[in-house]
């Protein structure tokens, strides 16, 4: 049996765990399909803002349940895509004990990500014969001699300290703290001009892989979408009247 996917909602925040804590959350094919479902539901549902991505116990995700890999417990390649940018929206991930392999590429698939000072994280899919296609995306995050030391080096875990040198982690905070700090860290992107939030998000990911010129193109047609918007005025009134805007993503 592989990790379980649980949501909850917390307001504006949705909270996605996996959970199967004796098994470090492994995964087999059918919890990243779920997963995956479950962050098109998040995307397109207006009354969420912001997402994190944790897993229960004392670690994130030990990655794919090798034994299930071996038998028949994926029917298709462990779906690469949730490597890549998740949804439209923002989305971190809370990092405890262990994030191995696929659990590096669910982390990968996030914008923010805090993480104990415990946390172990390793590529080891080579010591195992395992795929790990979805490389294109962590080579985007980090230095190409950084994803080649993951790589190459990936049976020996690195600490937590070794990935925020590299870049990859935003924070490290005490361990068994990395969900609260991360929610705290949700509920300030919450309470952001929705549209403008996504819209940065947008342009940031876009600038690693677009031509300049595309990118300022789409960033003078948001600037135009958004000088347009009722939050925009909406933004102004509370700025004069000192107090907290109220965002209806219009």
């Amino acid at each position: 049996m592989a990790a379980e996917v649980r949501t909850e909602r917390q307001g504006a925040l949705l909270v996605v765990t996996l959970d199967d804590p004796p098994r470090h959350n492994a995964y087999d094919g059918a919890a990243l399909h779920e997963l995956g479902r479950v962050w098109e539901a998040f995307d397109a549902d207006p009354d969420l803002r912001v997402a994190v991505l944790t897993g229960a116990g004392t670690s994130f995700c030990a990655g794919a349940d090798v034994t299930a890999a071996a038998t028949g417990g994926f029917a298709d390649t462990p779906y690469p895509e949730l490597a890549e940018p998740v949804a439209s929206k923002p989305v971190l991930a809370a990092i405890e004990g262990y994030c191995l392999g696929g659990g590096f590429m669910l982390a990968c698939g996030c914008d923010l990500r805090v993480a104990g000072a415990d946390a172990r994280f390793g590529l080891p899919e080579v010591r195992w014969n395992l795929p790990s296609h979805w490389l294109g995306a962590l080579a985007r995050q980090v230095l190409p001699a950084h994803a080649l030391e993951l790589v190459l080096l990936g049976d020996e875990p690195v600490d937590a300290s070794r990935l925020l040198e590299m870049g990859w982690l935003n924070r490290v905070v005490p361990a068994g703290t990395a969900l609260d700090v991360a929610i705290g860290l949700a509920d300030r992107i919450a309470s952001l001009a929705p549209r403008a939030v996504r819209f940065s998000k947008e342009l940031v990911l876009r600038g690693t892989w677009d031509h300049p010129e595309a990118v300022l193109a789409r960033g003078h047609q948001q600037a135009v979408e958004l000088v347009g918007m009722a939050d925009t005025a909406e933004g102004g009134r509370a700025f004069a009247e000192r107090r907290e805007p109220e965002w209806r993503d219009r």
